[in-house]
């Protein structure tokens, strides 16, 4: 064989020994030491954790929008018959102050938002039709 030939032979003969599992020197896989075990782990944990703390708001935000859909739509009775107590205790004007609205935000566990919006829509649904029907009867004992 030529110089050339042995060269090829030498780099076949590595790249078989080593996919075959064996080290270099032929004598077998290269397994980590329990220190270089415990390192790799370390790497690993702190790895997790900086994902974890880089994806955290969009993990929190997947979780709300995830929250939102399955309560979409109606809110737990609980929730609303705190809500219903309020209105009814302040029937001849439901518009709840910044304070009303904070403590019922820390009783039920809604949104600001979602508070203001039950109180919307509940004004449109009883409120003004019933001033407007309290109004129109008015008019007509007048007549």
């Amino acid at each position: 064989m030529s110089d050339d030939e042995d060269d090829l032979q030498m780099d076949f003969s590595l790249d078989q020994s080593g996919s075959e599992g064996l080290d270099m020197m032929g004598f077998g896989p290269l397994l980590p030491t329990e220190s270089e075990r415990s390192l790799m782990e370390r790497v690993r944990q702190e790895l997790k954790i900086e994902l974890k703390q880089g994806f955290r708001s969009k993990i929190e935000d997947v979780r709300e929008e995830i929250l939102r859909k399955r309560r979409a739509g109606k809110l737990p009775g609980d929730t609303t018959s705190v809500l219903k107590d309020w209105w009814q205790q302040h029937s001849k004007w439901p518009y709840p102050t910044e304070d009303d609205k904070a403590k019922l935000v820390e009783e039920t566990g809604l949104q600001l938002k979602q508070i203001n919006n039950w109180f919307i829509n509940q004004r449109k649904r009883n409120w003004h039709s019933n001033s407007q029907s309290v109004t129109s009867l008015k008019s007509k004992r007048k007549r």
